[in-house]
């Protein structure tokens, strides 16, 4: 028998959460595993309303409340904080609250820990339900971050993670800036799953173009060392091509790459291992409910 803890980050989406916990709590009804679950309040501005008296296979729901709204990506770096410190054995699996990260794999993600003890086990999407502007956009933030990077991210925070792996991770800052970069960034024993993304619960998404720029450019800053690693070959590269043609089209080209270095940079000043060591200043409670 294993012990699972769910991590789900939640900001005023309780309604979708709610829905979220009944059919996590249904689709694990058939493991003898333990299961309890942690819920990351980020300084949500609604009132917090979970029902919990119907559940039959959680055994226990913990919620820390954040001082302040920091992000999904942020307020999970807390809570994976708090669990390697709480917890030094269980399999965590982190989920959004908003049931676009399908219930339905949960299975296949709990026997795949089970055969595969030693991995990370990621969800890979292979389908998106947003616009098709959205989509596009989606799919140049993932091609751009493979050409400047060479990494592939193709998975959110929808994973499995074991608690005794964490201690890598929280020794640097990558955490703080993006937790699927941070996974590319740390781990290579990965084991990807693959499932189309599905449609909210109840609401409408957060995640628009601004947000999904902001999360790819802290995705990269990450990443950064790969990224200056392949810059300095494009710049040699077009160095060479401009004294051959001559063209100052060339020369923006290498303006444009140090000036995305620059702001990668600027970004990547705030993923600072400190942020995770003083953890507790950002949690304002924790409360129990079941």
């Amino acid at each position: 028998m294993k012990k699972f803890t769910f991590l789900i980050p939640v900001f005023n989406d309780w309604d979708s959460l709610n829905v979220l916990l009944g059919r996590i709590d249904q689709e694990i009804s058939l493991f003898e595993d333990i299961f309890e679950v942690v819920v990351v309040n980020d300084g949500s501005t609604i009132k917090r309303a979970i029902k919990s008296e119907n559940f039959k296979k959680i055994n226990l729901i913990k919620i820390l409340n954040l001082k302040r709204n920091l992000g999904s990506q942020r307020a999970l770096a807390i809570g994976l904080k708090y669990l390697s410190i709480l917890e030094k054995e269980t399999n965590i699996i982190l989920m959004d609250a908003d049931g676009e990260d399908d219930p339905c794999l949960l299975k296949k993600i709990i026997d795949s820990s089970k055969n595969f003890p030693n991995k990370i086990i990621t969800v890979n999407r292979t389908k998106r339900n947003e616009s098709l502007v959205f989509r596009f956009m989606y799919e140049v933030h993932y091609l751009f971050t493979l050409l400047v990077t060479g990494k592939k991210v193709r998975f959110g925070n929808y994973s499995l993670i074991n608690s005794n792996k964490l201690k890598k991770m929280l020794t640097c800052g990558d955490l703080w800036g993006a937790y699927p970069a941070a996974i590319v960034n740390n781990y290579t024993d990965i084991e990807p799953l693959f499932s189309e993304r599905k449609k909210r619960e109840t609401g409408n998404t957060k995640m628009n173009l601004f947000n999904l720029i902001l999360h790819s450019l802290r995705i990269i800053s990450v990443l950064k060392k790969r990224l200056y690693f392949i810059s300095i070959i494009y710049i040699l590269f077009f160095i060479s091509i401009y004294f051959i043609y001559g063209s100052a089209l060339f020369l923006l080209l290498i303006f444009l790459i140090i000036l995305f270095n620059t702001l990668i940079f600027s970004i990547s000043i705030n993923n600072k291992e400190k942020y995770l060591n003083s953890y507790t200043k950002f949690i304002e409670s924790v409360d129990t409910i079941k």
